[in-house]
């Protein structure tokens, strides 16, 4: 079934030396929308300095992905829009300011609607992405208007002039050169509404619009290719021209013989340069030098911190806002799909009403042109009233189309009108995620592997948010009650997990499956200097969230720090390379999910390090009040890897459960037989047991326990001989 799908590339996940290698231009754009319209029924484009964002009605994401992937592997910054509510969501958000860099701004409103004429123009824009874009700039006037989100100067403009007001700059006897007129005009209208400078100089690919705008600022146009002077004699350089320049962007600024960076480097004057190009336009090496000071847009970014916080206090109202809106949206969509029939019902009432006036009008004698067209509005009135009701109750039913003996095929049946196409699935399953990156990887992949087994079903995506997301981790279940209560509420019908998640103690009402085969159980090194693990050098700090790895680390490395990490893959990599930890330790598996595994310094083998129960293991958490859901999932069961949580699982409960301690365990299956290594440890790590126990698979619970057992029954004797000790 169709619906709006999404991928973005934005601020909020890529630094710009990412971005910029992903911007496209004018001309690419056009392109990428050719490619796209390959495998979708509409396509639209924004692309900005902070986003690149393509939007599509079809299928899947999955043909987005791909054009993505063309670039090179950059799937850990993108932001998957896998269904129509979260897709819609994100745009109407972003129309409203609330994922712009400035929030609040109102700037991308008309980047929206010149991204919506490039695709009309490509003709890749339909009756759903008209509609969808439409509201969504409705949405975002509605915020402005109804909140104060927009009334507290934060704009890209503003932050540049206070840039050069505030860097020691006179500015009434500055020379500047801006570069690129296009979003350039509003800092320049900024500036020059504020206060009077010495001399402007414009340059431009566009001499004819140079020429235009160096007019109307009074100031003088420059070619491109020729201005070393103009370089020389500025104070402040203002690059935002789309598109890498050759200006002052040698790779090594040391060893350039280019003439404008030797007019720029041996001045003695300080310059400023600000640079809103995405490429950036000036070469990042720049600030390198005394005499220079550069700002690119991830500067710009931390200094407009500060100046948001009073648009912050805004987002709650307007995101009510938003929220109104997308539930408005999602019902059109959901009307969208049933208007053939009730385009053919009316078209039946007006056929019959036309016969019906051929009766009519010969036996009212002599009728004026007047009197037929009150007749005709009666007529027309009186089918509206009539047939509103049935209407209503057909949008009703669009709503649901999954209820019970397919209801739109009844209401097909009673207006007569069978030869209508109408999609409808056999039935809905609504999967819960958490909003992580990695999580809707994960739910996406499932997803695609139940929509095989079953084409004729409709899978809805939608996010719940957790204890965990919001950095509570300490309760039982940080990751899983949320999603559990919303089954239990009837709100999704299954949650896809990672097995190890999972708490150990039920829910009444719910039932987990070990669904496909396990993936990589090994964890990894990440490490700032690039140093394998017996490598690093005494006392370098080890970020884990786990007291399973640092336990079993510290039988290795005792000379190493240990210390408590918390967030997800990307908020964890920033903290190590902001310079908190020296190395990281994260699961292979989710980093190969999310094509991210070439960034590991060391993969640890098993031999190294145990995993967590259930690691590498994806778990379907279902209600299943009518049994065709438990039917689908189980199809995707892979029976070793159920086996091997089955006496994992054992093996955790044997000890109590939970993260409380360090437990590790691994189980291996050859044919019919087991073996399940397990390592169990004090949480200081000091007292240390690990064995291996092998046997029937058959009897792989059992085989658990006493492992446990064994190794519970060590640790305490280890404790007593210190004691007597």
């Amino acid at each position: 079934m169709d619906k709006i799908v999404g991928v973005e590339l934005s601020h909020r996940f890529a630094p710009i030396s990412v971005r910029e290698r992903l911007a496209l231009n004018k001309d690419q754009t056009r392109t990428a929308i050719q490619a796209l319209k390959k495998s979708y029924k509409e396509v639209f484009i924004i692309s900005t300095c902070n986003r690149l964002s393509i939007y599509a009605y079809g299928t899947s994401h999955t043909e987005i992905l791909k054009y993505f992937d063309q670039f090179g592997n950059y799937r850990q910054y993108l932001s998957i829009l896998p269904d129509s509510e979260i897709a819609i969501k994100n745009l109407f958000s972003t129309a409203s300011g609330l994922e712009s860099q400035a929030v609040g701004e109102h700037q991308i409103s008309g980047q929206i609607k010149d991204a919506l004429d490039l695709g009309r123009e490509e003709k890749s824009i339909g009756p759903v992405l008209d509609e969808l874009i439409r509201q969504a700039v409705h949405t975002g006037k509605r915020v402005r208007l109804e909140t104060n989100i927009g009334k507290f100067s934060a704009s890209l403009a503003t932050v540049g002039f206070e840039l050069i007001a505030h860097h020691g700059i006179d500015i009434a006897n500055a020379t500047f050169l801006v570069i690129g007129t296009g979003n350039m005009a509003n800092l320049m209208a900024t500036v020059l509404d504020r206060t009077n400078i010495k001399k402007l100089y414009v340059a431009s690919h566009d001499q004819e619009r140079a020429q235009e705008m160096a007019s109307e600022w009074n100031g003088e146009p420059v070619d491109m290719q020729n201005m070393h002077k103009a370089l020389s004699e500025a104070n402040v350089i203002v690059g935002g021209t789309q598109g890498e320049i050759n200006l002052l962007h040698e790779e090594t600024m040391a060893e350039s013989k280019c003439p404008r960076a030797k007019f720029a480097l041996e001045t003695g004057d300080k310059k400023l340069f600000i640079d809103f190009g995405v490429p950036r336009n000036f070469n990042p090496e720049l600030k390198n030098h005394d005499n220079i000071a550069l700002f690119d847009l991830d500067d710009i970014k931390k200094i407009t911190y500060e100046g948001l916080l009073k648009r912050y206090d805004e987002i709650p109202e307007a995101r009510k806002i938003v929220n109104t809106e997308v539930d408005w949206f999602i019902i059109w969509l959901k009307n969208r799909k049933v208007a053939p029939v009730i385009e053919a019902y009316w078209k039946n009432l007006e056929d019959i009403r036309d016969e019906e006036m051929k009766w009519l009008l010969p036996k009212l004698g002599e009728v004026d042109e007047h009197q037929k067209e009150v007749l005709m509005r009666f007529t027309h009135r009186l089918l509206r009233k009539i047939s509103n009701p049935t209407i209503d109750g057909i949008k009703n039913i669009a709503q649901n189309l999954h209820a019970q003996d397919n209801p739109i095929n009844t209401a097909k049946q009673i207006l007569d009108v069978e030869d209508v196409d109408v999609f409808v699935p056999k039935k809905k399953i609504i999967v819960g995620t958490r909003g992580s990156k990695l999580a809707l990887t994960q739910t996406n992949w499932v997803v695609e592997q139940l929509k095989e087994l079953q084409p004729d079903y409709e899978f809805e995506t939608k996010i719940i948010r957790t204890s965990g997301d919001d950095g509570d981790i300490s309760v039982v279940g940080a990751f899983t009650s949320a999603l559990q209560r919303s089954m239990l509420a009837g709100e999704i019908d299954i949650a896809v997990h990672s097995y190890k998640d999972i708490p150990t103690e039920g829910v009444n009402g719910l039932r987990v499956i070990p669904v496909t085969k396990r993936k990589d159980v090994r964890d990894v090194l990440i490490s700032k200097s690039g140093q394998k693990f017996v490598e690093l050098p005494a006392g370098s700090v080890i970020g884990t969230g786990s007291l399973r790895r640092s336990a079993q680390l510290k039988q290795i490395r005792p000379d190493l720090e240990y210390k408590f990490i918390q967030g997800n893959v990307d908020s964890r990599i920033h903290q190590m390379e902001t310079g908190e930890y020296d190395a990281i330790i994260l699961a292979a598996t989710g980093l190969q999910k999310m094509n991210m595994i070439d960034i590991a310094t060391e993969i640890f083998e098993i031999s190294t390090m145990l995993p967590a129960v259930g690691q590498g293991i994806l778990g379907i958490e279902l209600v299943d009040r009518e049994g065709y859901v438990y039917e689908l999932v189980k199809k995707l069961r892979h029976e070793p890897t159920k086996q091997a949580a089955d006496a994992e699982r054992a093996f955790l409960i044997a000890l109590g459960g939970g993260c409380n301690l360090p437990i590790a365990a691994y189980a291996s299956i050859e044919e019919e037989e087991i073996s399940i290594h397990g390592v169990f440890a004090s949480e200081d790590g000091v007292y240390f047991a690990s064995n291996t126990i092998s046997g029937k698979v058959e009897d792989r619970k059992e085989l658990a326990r006493t492992l446990a057992f064994q190794l519970k029954e060590e640790i305490d004797i280890k404790k007593n001989q210190k004691i007597e000790a």
